[in-house]
């Protein structure tokens, strides 16, 4: 009969080092992965960009009022004095800033749930509003570029 020539193993019973020690390397790569991502994860306070979908929530009450106000019978000159009559804050919404040196920013602003356009500052947004100037999070709107603020726009926060 043919016999086993083979030697016998010398690690026989250290047979599961390796295995062992690829499965912690590979552990410590994993951990490692999560504390960077963790750490590198935007925090809650932050306000969110421009990449936030724009939302008609401010303008859906104002656009059920009115349709309301036709389905009882109101005459369209009534509905259309209510809109006139409208704060500005509520036909406006900030999605986006832009800073650069002093002074000098630009707000991507939504006038009336249209698209958003860049106003510079001292640019008109609307009729009788100029954006005064621009923070990390808000955007200041006056009269004049030198009046006192008449509205303030926030850019929304991170869900």
């Amino acid at each position: 009969m043919l016999k086993n020539l083979s030697p016998v193993p010398a690690n026989k019973g250290t047979a599961w080092l390796p295995a062992m020690f690829t499965t912690l390397v590979w552990a410590a790569l994993g951990l490692s992965t999560l504390a960077w991502g963790l750490a590198v994860w935007p925090k809650e306070a932050k306000p969110l960009a421009a990449s936030v979908p724009m939302t008609a929530a401010a303008s859906s009450a104002v656009v059920q009022v009115a349709d309301l106000a036709k389905l009882l019978g109101a005459s369209s000159a009534a509905t259309s004095t209510s809109e006139a009559n409208e704060p500005a804050a509520l036909r406006l919404s900030l999605l986006g800033v832009a800073l650069a040196d002093k002074g000098n920013g630009i707000a991507l602003i939504s006038v009336e749930g249209q698209a958003p356009k860049p106003f510079h500052v001292g640019a008109a947004v609307t009729e009788g509003l100029v954006l005064q100037a621009v923070t990390p999070t808000q955007a200041l709107l006056g009269a004049a570029l030198k009046s006192p603020t008449m509205n303030i726009l926030e850019l929304p926060k991170r869900p």
